[in-house]
This record gives C-alpha cells, structure tokens and sequence, in this order.
C-alpha cells in the first residue's frame, strides 16, 4: 500500500480541485440570475462553460487515476496471496479446499477493488464539497441549513446501524462462494468417473445445494442493501421539499432572493452528493470488510519454514545439490491432525550411493515416510538426518535441492513437454531433456507431435496413467540429487516397467534411491528392503533374505507372483 501513496494523494488532490470547480458552479449561476437583463452575461457565461469543462476533464484524470491505482492495489494484493498460497503447509490443504482457497485470489480481492472504485478512496474531494456546501449554504440561509442537516443526519445514522450487518453477510457468503467453488472443481477433477458412473445427477443436487446456498447468503446482503437504497432517495425528496417549501415561503415574504434560493437549492444538491456517495461507499467498505477478514485469515497462516532460523544448509538452493549422503531415520513417530499414529518408532539407515525399497500392506506408512523426508511434514517424535545433518535444522529449499521426487500420483501440469520437464530447472537444455526422454522410453512418442513442445492438456489429459508416471520420473532424473519414487511404475506395462527398471539399475551406485512399491520387479533387485507394517518397521533385509526370515513379505512376494502370472 505504501508503494500507492503518491497516486493516491494525486487523486485526493484533483477530488479537491473538481470539488473547488463544482462549488463554484453556482456562485455564477447566482449573477447570472441577478445580471439578468442587464446586457453583461457574455463573461459569466464564459466562465460558467469553463468551470464545467475543466470539472469534466478534473473528473476524467481522477476517475483514471482512482481506477489504475485500483487495478495496481489489487495486483499487489493478489501477488502476496499468490506468494501465500504456494508456500502453505500442506496440512493447510489437507484440511482445505482448493476451490475455496482460489477465491480469496479472485472473489474476494475483487470487493477489495470496489473500494476504490465506489468512491471511499476519492472522500478527500467529497469532504472538500460537504464542507464547501455548508459553509456557503450557511451565509445564504442558516435556518433552512440546520433543517436539512437535521434530515441528512438521521438518513446518514440509519446507514450506519444497518451496514454493519454486511460485514458479517459477506463473510458468509463469500464462504458459501467458496464451498461453491471448491465442489464444481472436485466434480470438474473426476468427471470421466461421474459420467462412468452416471452420477451426474448425484453430483449435480451436491453442487446446487451449494449454489442455493451461495444464493441465500447472497439474498440477505441484498435485502439489507435493499433497506439502505431508499434512504438516500428519501433523504433527498425531503431535503428538496423542505427547502422549495420554506424557501418559497421566504421569497414570498421578502427575506430571501430567488437568486439566493436558487443558489441555495444548487448547493443542496452538491451536499447531498457527498452523502449519496457516503451511503454507498458504507455498504462497499462493510463489503470489503469481511472479504479482507477472508483475505486476513489465509495470510495470518504461517508459510512453511516461518519463523524457523535453520543452523546447517547455507548453500544456496539454485540447483540440486550433487551429494547423496546417506539418511538416517530416528526413532521417527507421526500422526495426523492428533489421530492415530501412521508411523511408530521407525528406524533405519539408507547408505549413500544404495538403493533401497520400502514395501508394505496399503496404508502402513510407506508415502508418509517420504513425505516426512521431504519434509512436507514435522516427526511428532525422532528426528531425520541427510550426512548426520538434523534435516529440520536444513533450510526446506536446499533440502529439496538435493532429493528428487516423484509423487504417488503423478502430477503433469498444463502446458508442454518442456515447461513439465523444466518445473524446478528452467535453464535445463533441450539436450537434457531429450535423453531423460529416452531413459523412459517417451522420445519417440513426443517426437510425433512437436517434440518438447507438444501440449499436455490440463492435468496432462492427453497422457495415459503410465506416461504421466513416465513423464514425473524424466523430471526427477534431471535432478544429480538422491531419489525418492512412490510407486513410480504401478500404471506402466510391463514393457515400459522393464525399461524403466533398466535406466534405474543404471543409476545404482550414483544415486541414493528409496523406491515404495507394491510390485516386486520394482524393488526385488534394491540393495535393502524395508518391510513396513502398520507404521512400524516389521523387517530389514535383500530379497533373498527376507524370503526366509520374513512372513509378511513371503505373503507380499506370493501375492505378487500371483497377480504377475
């Protein structure tokens, strides 16, 4: 806001110059009206016709000014949300809605605008004029002022009491808004499994709800707002009647001029501006109100790493680092949100330079445990070390630096080949990621559209569930840092699986890899596997080993033998 002050202040200035012109206005009109007949118009009309174009033109810079000083505030405003969002924690978005969370970027930063826009910014000129009316209203008639101040106070009182009920209304609605939002966006994500299913219908009376809901919130502003629009109306018949009725009275009797009434009519009317600007510009700022207290409520939340003052990682994170250390898990427990723990007491070390698979029945820990090394997530308990370095003590982007990773699901972004590829290492060549390409056997598929350039389509729409998987594992592979793949092969064929399995093994030795998997080609070769069982370490070993010693893992290798024949 402060970058904003000198535009803002121009606009205070030019509201008071167009405020000074307007005033002056009818101070001409009055000896037009007295010079009636007399012959010596021609220079009164001259200056009339001028103050009314420079009005105009004062008018024009102001609006302009106000509207791009407007545009600029919001930008600011949505590059700090912007700026915000992307480096929430993920519990943030674990117990959010995304939908929800976008409007704060559009919906609500909109109503912010409006201020501007609605004439609060402007109240400098408004004043100016206010002030102006009175005080030249007062020397022509002041019992016929004190009388409309009378009944412009109490309209201005009713104003005030009834719009602090939007302030609360918007919230609410805003909120609704968001629901809204938030619900057509999980439809829009799913919509082949809703017409698979045929439940559009099911969705549609979820979403409409949603919408009848947004619809009633919204109904209760506009009822309140609805009360407050007569008033100004109203305000302005009686002001209008009071003085033609009076003031005919006063002419009548010879106590006032008709140039004076006139005069004093005129400058009613350019009070009664402020005031109509007033009752409008209260209902906006209420309505700006809660959408800010919106706004305020996602910055009050602390951005990851905030506050923390990190004693190791000092390098600079412009790159991944090329060191592979070996990792180290402490007697690591976490729990979600205070529930149950998803990994108790787990142990163990990662060697540099191995390669190591972490296998498991569904929902024993396996990606948390990544998430966890990722630092997505704080242990509740135990801590994590990368070269007998504290990882909570290691600023978050050098520790992302040097591990890559490569999600459960498969994230492709809308867009090409390259900017996909280059999410993280934008100055990558072209030859780099050609022969990550190649590694995943995706060259020859690109290079019958426009190669690096092909379009993806929103969530890489034009991909299948392997080559989206393909596609993340080319993205990690540019990155010289160790590797950390969750279930990186479990939509591929086998012909892609086998490929893939081939560019790993010839990583072996470079790389620190931890690889989750339930497929057992995918971690049968690793140098170490971990068998996770219900959040806890149940058993350490290669695969021959663990053939032995191990039943949970001779029921998983049985199981897959199976599903593999």
């Amino acid at each position: 806001m402060k970058a904003r002050t000198r535009p803002l202040i121009a606009v205070a200035v030019l509201s008071v110059l167009t405020a000074a012109t307007t005033l002056a206005q009818p101070l001409v009109v009055n000896r037009l009206i007295t010079l009636f007949g007399s012959g010596h118009l021609a220079g009164w009309v001259a200056l009339l016709i001028a103050l009314l174009l420079l009005g105009s033109i004062l008018a024009a810079l102001q609006k302009y000014l106000l509207t791009r000083t407007a545009e600029q505030t919001v930008l600011d405003l949505r590059k700090r949300i912007v700026r915000r969002m992307i480096r929430l924690p993920l519990r943030v978005y674990d117990t959010s809605h995304s939908g929800d969370l976008t409007t704060r970027l559009s919906a609500d930063t909109s109503m912010v605008r409006a201020v501007f826009t609605g004439g609060a910014v402007d109240a400098v000129g408004s004043v100016f004029l206010f002030v102006g009316a009175i005080i030249a209203m007062a020397t022509i008639d002041p019992p016929m002022l004190v009388v409309v101040l009378a009944v412009a106070g109490t309209g201005v009182a009713v104003v005030i009491l009834a719009s602090r009920r939007i302030r609360s209304s918007t919230v609410a609605a805003q909120d609704a808004v968001g629901r809204l939002a938030a619900s057509m966006e999980r439809a829009l994500f799913a919509i082949r499994t809703v017409k698979a299913t045929r439940a559009e219908s099911q969705l549609e009376k979820g979403i409409v709800a949603d919408a009848e809901e947004a619809y009633d919130r919204g109904l209760r502003i506009a009822r309140t707002e609805a009360l407050l629009s007569p008033v100004s109306g109203v305000v302005v018949q009686a002001a209008l009647l009071i003085v033609i009725g009076i003031g005919g009275m006063r002419v009548a009797s010879g106590a006032l001029s008709l140039a004076d009434l006139v005069t004093f009519v005129l400058f009613l009317f350019m009070l009664i501006n402020p005031l109509g600007r007033v009752f409008t510009s209260l209902v906006t700022i209420r309505g700006a109100q809660g959408a800010m207290e919106r706004i305020n409520r996602l910055m009050g939340i602390p951005i990851e790493g905030e506050g923390e003052r990190p004693s190791g990682g000092a390098v600079e994170a412009d790159g991944a680092d090329t060191r592979t250390p070996h990792l180290s898990v402490q007697h690591v427990t976490f729990s979600y949100d205070d529930g149950a723990p998803v990994l108790d007491d787990v142990s163990f070390r990662l060697e540099e330079g191995a390669t190591t698979a972490i296998v498991g029945p569904s929902g024993s820990g396996k990606s948390t445990l990544l998430s966890l090394i990722e630092r997505f997530y704080e242990p509740d308990f135990g801590r994590i070390e990368l070269g007998g370095e504290d990882i909570s003590t290691v600023d978050r982007d050098h520790l992302r630096g040097r591990i890559a990773y490569v999600e459960q699901n498969p994230v492709v972004l809308s867009g090409t080949v390259r900017e996909n590829l280059q999410l993280g290492f934008p100055t990558v060549t072209e030859e780099a990621c050609q022969e990550v390409l190649d590694m995943v056997n995706l060259r020859e598929r690109f290079e019958r559209d426009d190669g690096l350039d092909t379009v993806l389509g929103e969530r890489g729409v034009n991909l299948s569930g392997g080559e989206k998987q393909r596609l993340s594992l080319a993205r990690a592979l540019l990155s010289p840092a160790q590797l950390l793949l969750d279930e990186p092969t479990s939509a591929m064929d086998s012909g892609n699986e086998e490929a893939i399995q081939i560019a790993l093994k010839q990583l072996g030795g470079t790389r620190t890899m931890i690889v989750v998997a339930h497929r057992l080609a995918t971690v049968q070769q690793a140098d170490q596997i971990i068998v996770l069982d219900e959040g806890s370490v149940a058993a350490v070993g290669d695969h021959q080993e663990l053939l032995r010693t191990s039943s949970l893992y001779q029921g998983l290798a049985r199981n897959q033998f199976v599903r593999d024949r």
